[in-house]
């Protein structure tokens, strides 16, 4: 969907405003788990002049990475790769800041693919650096029927409050947090809905294609139904303790 400039419900505002937060240095390393198209990483670049490698295990989203990189950066300052987050390996405090921008998953599912996402960020990170993660919560407990629908990504207790005291616990800093509003999310998801569209639209003997389309009406009944009210995404922003 590349359409799309990241896909997380952000506005470019938002993005903006947590940026202004990061005070990186010139040549300080970022490193992007589940970087997809590689928007962020090549905007922190253009804001700080960081040095920053993304990996992203689709082969598609670190070509479109490469693509829009062409011209924004240096070709030395940005590196994108095709890799799996559990596998990647880096020396510990490697870098300034790790982020992973609403790819938890591909640390597991629940709970634990969150804790999971940071414990790993915060090991390749120098003591000061910063961990930067977004993933969703929920607002209320979820409904037996959306329940089917979004399966075990996120338990009744992942609620935004829990997702900051992970990082507590697990020994990080809190430093801020931003959550997305319903207009972020109305716009991230209908977005998607007619990207989906267009795309059955222009290959109509394409069977892939219509099966996402039908899965993806389905996903935007439940949101219109129960989303809206239920599903929340937060940005957490925390510091590993200086030594």
């Amino acid at each position: 969907m590349f359409e799309l400039l990241w896909n997380i419900p952000l506005s470019e505002a938002k993005m903006a405003q947590i940026m202004d937060s990061l005070a990186l240095g010139a040549c300080q390393r970022v490193l992007d788990v589940g970087c997809g198209c590689g928007e962020v990483l090549i905007r922190l670049y253009e804001r700080f002049q960081i040095q920053g490698i993304g990996i992203d295990k689709s082969p598609d989203h670190v070509a479109e990475a490469v693509r829009r990189a062409d011209g924004r950066v240096t070709q030395s300052a940005v590196r994108f790769f095709e890799g799996d987050a559990q596998s990647y390996a880096e020396d510990p405090g490697s870098f300034d800041m790790a982020m992973c921008m609403g790819s938890t998953h591909a640390f597991g599912l629940g709970s634990g693919a969150y804790r999971n996402a940071v414990r790993q960020m915060m090991s390749v990170v120098a003591p000061g650096g910063l961990v930067l993660v977004a993933d969703g919560y929920l607002k209320r407990p979820a409904t037996p029927e959306y329940r089917k629908i979004l399966g075990d990504s996120l338990p009744d207790e992942m609620t935004h409050a829990a997702n900051v005291a992970t990082g507590t616990d697990l020994g990080l800093i809190p430093l801020a947090a931003w959550t997305s509003n319903e207009d972020e999310w109305d716009d991230f998801e209908w977005t998607y809905q007619r990207i989906v569209q267009r795309n059955a639209e222009g290959r109509p003997d394409d069977e892939r294609a219509k099966a996402r389309l039908v899965q993806r009406r389905q996903w935007m009944q439940a949101y219109l139904q129960w989303g809206r009210e239920t599903l929340g995404f937060g940005v957490y922003l925390f510091q590993r303790p200086r030594d």
